[in-house]
């Protein structure tokens, strides 16, 4: 062996063992605690749970950023945040090109290995923390991609299968996301008219498969489309719409204050609305959110560096981009989140260390 080699072998061999790849998925895995819905509440592992969330719709899109999202989870249960939202075909990838996130169905609807095995590692981490993932499905942005309503069948029968098999069930499913979106939606399936009994019809593909988790379709605010149909076990709204008053109820997509042009800045009117709404879900028992922002959600940005697993900065200008005030907000509103209780800050747990 050369000296150049041997070099390299010992510099190798010298290199400290700190990264944690996920392992092979077991051949006889583990179930998660699971998620249900009893009398309008969440509930988690036989315990009622207040949930508080993130949007991270393209957690999924590298291995890199669904590492970086799992490294983040500590930090978002001790600020109070043990929900968040990822979509298996990637939602809005923001600027400089909307279409840029990845989607994890082929197009005749089979399960790509890669978007299953990082969902699974993302997904099992999450219950490591006493924490829920809402899976969603489909996205307007890629519903085109599939080939027919066929693969659309295969892809919400394998997504429940794998769900199911896996015994990942600290879950529940945004089968399609902003249904009748008036623009961006291919497939008839996926549009009025008849809104009703195609949801009912989405939702009863993917129970027949998986009758333990809980599924919805989130609609499109202001499109003529209904956020309730027959069969839904989760009540799911976006942005401005008002919470029901009946139904476990999650917003998966606040309004987003931040443009992607120049994501993790806010002024005062943005955080303004922001804390309103905070408010709002803080006062409704049956309902949460998942938090909106284009520093979290969106690919590359103005930023450079998006999606963002991270808090980052409080978002008062270029040099300080982020969205560390909501992690602040739910911290000191709600508490640090130790399963199944929030903790109010300055109190202790009662866990022993």
């Amino acid at each position: 062996m050369t000296f150049r080699r041997a070099s390299l072998a010992a510099f190798i061999l010298a290199i400290p063992a700190i990264v944690n790849f996920p392992a092979a998925a077991a051949d006889e895995p583990t179930a998660t605690r699971e998620f249900e819905i009893r009398n309008d509440r969440a509930y988690l592992g036989g315990q009622q749970v207040n949930l508080w969330g993130l949007r991270c719709g393209n957690a999924l899109h590298s291995e890199a950023i669904t590492e970086r999202h799992v490294r983040n989870l500590d930090n978002m249960a001790a600020h109070g945040i043990n929900l968040i939202g990822v979509y298996i075909q990637g939602s809005n990838a923001g600027w400089p090109d909307p279409q840029a996130a990845a989607n994890g169905f082929t197009r005749d609807g089979k399960l790509r290995p890669w978007a299953a095995r990082r969902l699974e590692y993302l997904i099992r981490e999450a219950d490591r923390r006493g924490m829920v993932v809402m899976v969603g499905l489909f996205t307007p942005r890629k519903d085109q991609e599939f080939y027919d309503e066929a693969a659309i069948h295969r892809a919400v029968e394998e997504t429940a299968k794998f769900l199911r098999d896996r015994k990942l069930k600290n879950v529940f499913v945004d089968i399609m996301h902003e249904y009748n979106h008036p623009e961006r939606i291919d497939h008839v399936i996926f549009r009025e008219p008849d809104g009703a009994a195609k949801k009912a019809k989405l939702t009863a593909w993917f129970k027949a498969v998986a009758p333990d988790i809980e599924a919805g379709v989130c609609p499109t605010e202001n499109s003529g489309t209904a956020d309730s149909y027959p069969g839904m076990d989760v009540r799911i709204i976006q942005k401005k719409m008002p919470i029901p008053k009946q139904g476990f109820a999650v917003n998966v997509e606040t309004k987003r204050q931040d443009p992607y042009q120049n994501d993790g800045v806010f002024n005062q009117g943005n955080l303004d609305d922001i804390f309103a709404d905070c408010r709002r879900y803080q006062e409704a028992p049956n309902a949460t959110m998942l938090f909106h922002a284009g520093f979290i959600q969106g690919i590359t940005n103005l930023s450079g560096s998006a999606p963002h697993a991270e808090m980052g900065g409080y978002g008062t200008s270029s040099h300080d981009r982020g969205v560390r005030f909501y992690y602040d907000w739910v911290r000191d509103h709600v508490g640090r989140w130790e399963y199944p209780k929030h903790v109010p800050v300055g109190k202790e747990s009662g866990h022993s260390e």
